[in-house]
């Protein structure tokens, strides 16, 4: 059962869980369309990531994962390819809420996407995100990528 305190936090939340997940979603499909200006609308200036691409290290701010966007937009279709977007789906999110002003969202992240052969290939990766209440919107601030 949960205490006074726990539900005077639950009250004065500005988003609720599913606030959280349709904006996260928003933020993946972001990635998948290749949309950098949605994606940066997102994120904090100083976000900070540790992911495979990062070969370990934190990277800080949106430059680094700007170039991914760009390289994307110039890499030429495939001869006889579809025209398909990927599809990116969260399986299992788990939501914590650390006091009324940030979020800790972790997941597994199915990536949906068409192979070398255009036959459809699925990658899962485990995925934490951080969201911030910055004036009054949520702002993306940090992931992990495993």
């Amino acid at each position: 059962m949960a205490t006074n305190s726990e539900i005077k936090i639950e009250g004065s939340r500005l988003f609720s869980n599913e606030d959280i997940l349709a904006v996260n979603q928003k933020l993946l499909d972001s990635i998948a369309s290749g949309n950098f200006e949605v994606y940066k609308e997102l994120c904090a200036d100083d976000m900070t990531c540790l992911e495979p691409e990062s070969c370990g290290h934190v990277v800080q701010g949106l430059g680094f994962h700007k170039y991914y966007f760009e390289l994307g937009a110039k890499m030429p279709k495939a001869i006889g390819a579809p025209d398909m977007t990927n599809n990116i789906t969260m399986s299992n999110p788990h939501i914590r809420w650390l006091g009324t002003d940030a979020v800790v969202l972790s997941y597994t992240r199915l990536d949906q996407v068409l192979g070398g052969d255009f036959k459809p290939l699925t990658k899962t990766t485990g995925e934490t995100r951080v969201w911030e209440i910055r004036n009054g919107a949520l702002v993306h601030v940090h992931f992990h990528k495993s």
